[in-house]
């Protein structure tokens, strides 16, 4: 049976994503993101086996004065949603002074933590501050997650921290998933509805910084089984889905998602950099090519109406010789920008040699 609900849900996305290519195409102002995403350090309290945060280091930081200017900036833009992420955002001291100040200018706010730190008094900051969702992360149960953490007491504080954190309108988890945790996510689901946790939120590994390492990425088996495992679990609790690392399914897409998944980068997101350099997404690596421009000396207005251009012209569909003769180019748009820094986009690529497809499996 067709899947009406993501058919029209992807009709709306197409005219979206089109209509926002057209504008730039002809120099008119393109809608504002939805949500810009601040890398507000790289500095971390665990040492993480996949940690793609370790790519690069800054010797300086925005300053509290030049993340407020820039918030001001974004407000005045009509973006909708503020979210830090880094290295771990609790260890910028400034963070609650930061989060609160969005807040007042309407933005709706939220950051993503290891969850360590987040003790009572922390907890109670972040009502204080009103944010809006925190996501923490559990890459498995106990012992796998120490290992991956490198952290003994890491998974029982991300626990204890999910417990604190209740009362906030949206606390997800997400598991970055590999051969090593592969097999525990029965066992972490169940820990998750225990904890009454609404959204779950799985990736793969991105091939940057430490996880470089091929023992970390899944084989085309392995893909395979954990799209099953979401196409099993897709109405249970907590809600699943796959993040932005895999924005096309192949043949599992319509039955595990009911709208598509494209790539938010120059459409509805971008990142502003621990130095203050924009790019699109916070795992791509900062180098010159992924850099649109600086809010030290241009303002966020500019950079969004101007910058862009590769992602929202679709070049990379005819410059991909993959791309431009795959039967679904028109839906998966390219794959994830991130994973084309190991060449791990291509989804067909990675489900290469798997045994065990959705039909088989539906039998």
């Amino acid at each position: 049976m067709p899947n009406l609900r993501y058919e029209f849900a992807k009709l709306g996305a197409d005219y979206y994503l089109s209509g926002v290519s057209l504008r730039y195409k002809k120099k008119k102002p393109v809608p504002p993101p939805r949500y810009v995403i601040w890398d507000c350090t790289r500095r971390c309290n665990l040492r993480c086996a996949h940690c793609g945060a370790s790519k690069e280091q800054y010797s300086q930081e925005l300053t509290t004065g030049q993340i407020k200017r820039i918030v001001d900036q974004l407000a005045e833009a009509k973006v909708e949603m503020f979210a830090v992420t880094g290295g771990e955002p609790l260890l910028r001291r400034d963070l609650w002074e930061v989060l609160a100040f969005a807040r007042q200018k309407g933005l709706k706010t939220g950051f993503a933590t290891n969850g360590f730190m987040i003790d009572d008094s922390v907890a109670g900051q972040i009502r204080a501050c009103s944010v809006y969702s925190v996501q923490v992360s559990l890459d498995g149960l106990e012992q796998t997650h120490n290992d991956i953490r490198g952290n003994g007491d890491s998974f029982a504080r991300a626990v204890k921290a999910i417990e604190r954190l209740a009362q906030i309108p949206v606390v997800s988890v997400a598991t970055t998933v590999m051969p090593r945790n592969l097999a525990e996510l029965d066992g972490l689901r169940a820990l998750l509805a225990g904890l009454g946790v609404r959204l779950w939120r799985l990736v793969v590994v991105m091939p940057i910084g430490r996880a470089e390492a091929a023992d970390l990425l899944l084989s085309g088996d392995q893909l395979a089984e954990l799209f099953n495992f979401v196409r099993r679990n897709k109405n249970g609790k907590p809600r699943i889905y796959i993040g932005e690392t895999l924005p096309f399914l192949a043949e599992w897409e319509k039955a595990i998602r009911d709208a598509p998944l494209v790539c938010p980068i120059g459409f509805m997101a971008c990142c502003i950099g621990v130095d203050g350099n924009v790019r699109g997404c916070p795992e791509q690596p900062d180098t010159a090519e992924n850099r649109e421009g600086s809010l030290l000396d241009t303002p966020f207005s500019e950079i969004w109406q101007n910058g862009f251009g590769r992602y929202r012209s679709r070049a990379i569909l005819e410059t991909d010789s993959r791309c431009s003769a795959c039967k679904a180019r028109q839906s998966c748009y390219g794959g994830c920008w991130v994973m084309r820094e190991g060449d791990h986009h291509c989804v067909y690529s990675l489900l290469a040699g798997q045994t065990h497809g959705l039909e088989e499996q539906q039998a």
